[in-house]
């Protein structure tokens, strides 16, 4: 059991007098002016305010070094790979003292205008001595030297010679621990988030390992507790340690508890126990000096830790989202799906999204500017406040989805997608039935929206002709999206699961990527560009053990698509598609219409083809999602809109 936490009675008006900023601010980052009132809002909404740059997050990727050989953790014998003298920063603009603080102009403003220079002024508090260092103009970086505000002014100059300024804020502190947060984020004055939190592994982590930590198993313990970073001052668990006898020059910190015989209760009611395990101000910052009110949904609070789910992310399609997606950024109807605040605000809480320039009084805001919106991204899937699904995957585990199970899609259907609820979420076509049935009546200018994946995996919001069409296996995986795109990334070299094992990050795992390219040594050969199939999922689930596949190219049993040869399934759905565009209106440039369908250029038959023209399409599996589905769809629509069957065709029954 842990000791009760011991309450900073010194601190507790600082939370007292932070509160008022806490509640108003809605922002990721401070808002430098008020959003306006009620009145103001209804005569005109302002302008977005301008974002010309953000603190950025430093990854194990990024490899850049501590200067003057400093390291974040000292090892006696760890696992020396893992890089203890290359920086990891969060990207939030609340950091320890001491640390290097990594900033990025924005490569296209508002317009989406490609920048091309970039000016920063740096103002520091008082008695620092911090300087910018610029000779990266587009990443700049400067040192935290002391407690306090950091005032940087960035000004963005667009090609076109169109300057966008705006100021980033920077506050470095210390750390104090969860019984500060807990003053008021325990349901007394905020909602008991402190509560939830206890529940998540986050807050036992060390406890639940800590007998495993020796002088050769030493590395762990950074990231199971709370602000440990030897190359800054801002009193996390390390320099407590030292305060309280550890010696780094004599050996890591677990070799000197280990050495101690230090027991767990022992090393929870010392000093550095009040930051032990991963806490509030890992994610957030430390709060003993500020209280700022900082969250994210970026990756880089997570990469401080997990390291390899971002480096997979990095490939994964989840990237080109959020601000990097300016049109569907800025649309809340899009912002809904295509950022990570817009998908947690809108899908998970219900909310209508607000931005800064039309946020009233009585509406604030909860979405940042659409240039500063993260990517569907760690947070964006995961809630990290709530063990929201003990038990998945295994006993006293959560993922901590923000939801499982049950998912009604816009097309009225309810599945149980299990852990792949929060894919279905949005990868499901954003029409609903009676949406449909006005498109096909002349009443709707566009068809199926681009996110048919889960309509094609279900078998469900097409037009059926009154028939009935049936579902191929891949709808028993059970997870969903889950079961095949997050299967375990491959590996390349060495003994999956253990320590210096290489695995294809761009396949499996947080890719969600079913076939990619792998550099690297494979087999003990090094190889370039290599082409991998995420088969994990297809070969271990029991679906295909029997004959385990090597590849997608599995050949089909017949010719569906009436082409004269057999091709493989998605060479059939891919052939079935072309015949029913043959058969379809096209635009100026010769493509399917997929807009601007009205009853004078479309007849309600084509009207109908077109729907289910654009639900497989737009699915982008060529109908390995579900063949039966897809095949039996297309040949069925043929024959409804032409009046015969695809010539020559085997037709599936």
């Amino acid at each position: 059991m842990r000791p009760p936490a011991r309450p900073i009675l010194a601190l507790a008006a600082v939370v007292v007098i932070a509160v008022g900023a806490y509640v108003v601010s809605t922002s990721i980052r401070p808002v430098a002016t008020p959003p306006p009132t009620a009145t103001q809002a209804a005569v005109a909404s302002p302008p977005m305010p301008a974002v010309a740059g953000r603190v950025r997050a430093v990854t194990a990727a990024d490899k850049i070094p501590y200067p003057s050989q400093k390291v974040a953790i000292t090892l006696t014998s760890g696992y020396a790979s893992h890089g203890n003298n290359m920086q990891v920063t969060s990207g939030l603009s609340n950091v320890p003292v001491g640390t290097d603080v990594f900033l990025e102009g924005i490569s296209k403003d508002e317009t989406g205008a490609k920048v091309t220079s970039w000016k920063w002024t740096l103002e520091p508090p008082a008695f620092s001595a911090a300087k910018l260092d610029v000779s990266d103009p587009q990443h700049p970086r400067f040192n935290a030297d002391r407690v306090g505000r950091y005032s940087i002014v960035v000004t963005a100059t667009n090609e076109k010679g169109v300057a966008t300024k705006s100021t980033i804020v920077v506050n470095a502190g210390v750390y104090a621990g969860e019984a500060l947060c807990a003053t008021c984020h325990n349901g007394s004055v905020q909602p008991d988030i402190v509560g939830q939190w206890e529940e998540t592994n986050h807050a036992r982590h060390m406890d639940l390992a800590y007998a495993s930590y020796s002088a050769t198993s030493d590395y762990c313990i950074q990231c199971h507790t709370t602000g440990y970073n030897e190359a800054d001052t801002a009193r996390g668990f390390d320099d407590r340690a030292k305060a309280a006898g550890w010696d780094p020059t004599k050996g890591s910190l677990a070799a000197y508890l280990t050495g101690q015989k230090a027991t767990l209760n022992s090393v929870l009611a010392s000093s550095e126990g009040v930051l032990a395990n991963i806490q509030c101000e890992a994610c957030h910052g430390p709060g003993g000096s500020s209280h700022t009110a900082v969250k994210s949904f970026e990756t880089g609070v997570c990469a401080q830790c997990h390291s390899a789910q971002p480096a997979q992310w990095a490939t994964s399609g989840h990237v080109n989202s959020g601000r990097n997606t300016l049109e569907e950024a800025s649309n809340p109807s899009c912002a809904v799906c295509h950022t990570g605040q817009g998908f947690v605000e809108g899908v998970v809480r219900g909310n209508a999204l607000v931005y800064p320039n039309t946020a009233t009084a009585d509406k604030p805001a909860n979405m940042v500017v659409p240039t500063d919106q993260a990517p569907i991204a760690c947070a964006t899937c995961h809630d990290p406040h709530q063990a929201t699904d003990p038990g998945e995957p295994t006993a006293g585990h959560s993922l901590q989805l923000r939801m499982t199970g049950d998912v009604k899609m816009p097309n009225g259907t309810t599945v149980d997608a299990g852990t792949g609820a929060v894919c279905v979420s949005c990868h499901a076509d954003k029409r609903t039935v009676q949406y449909m049935q006005q498109f096909v009546d002349g009443k709707q200018t566009r068809g199926a929206h681009d996110d048919t994946q889960a309509d094609v995996l279900y078998g469900t919001g097409v037009f059926t002709y009154g028939e009935s069409f049936r579902n191929s296996p891949h709808l028993k995986a059970g997870d969903a999206c889950v079961t095949c795109h997050q299967a375990d990334n491959p590996t390349m070299n060495g003994t999956p699961g253990s320590h210096g094992a290489l695995i294809a990050n761009s396949v499996g795992g947080h890719s969600w990527n079913m076939k990619g390219t792998y550099t690297g040594l494979a087999n003990g050969k090094q190889v370039t560009d290599l082409e991998v199939y995420n088969l994990n999922g297809c070969n271990s689930k029991g679906c295909h053990a029997g004959a385990p596949l090597t590849s997608f190219d599995v050949k089909a049993d017949g010719d569906y698509d009436g082409n004269g040869s057999v091709g493989t399934w998605q060479d059939e759905v891919k052939g079935l598609l072309t015949a029913l565009g043959d058969k379809l209106p096209k635009d100026a440039k010769g493509a399917v219409i997929s807009s601007g369908i009205t009853d004078q250029n479309t007849t309600k038959e084509q009207r109908q083809a077109l729907w289910n023209y654009w639900v497989v399409q737009s699915d982008g599996s060529s109908g390995l999602h579900n063949i039966d589905f897809s095949i039996q769809l297309l040949q069925s629509t043929y024959k409804h809109l032409v009046g015969s069957d695809v010539p020559n065709a085997k037709i599936m029954r």
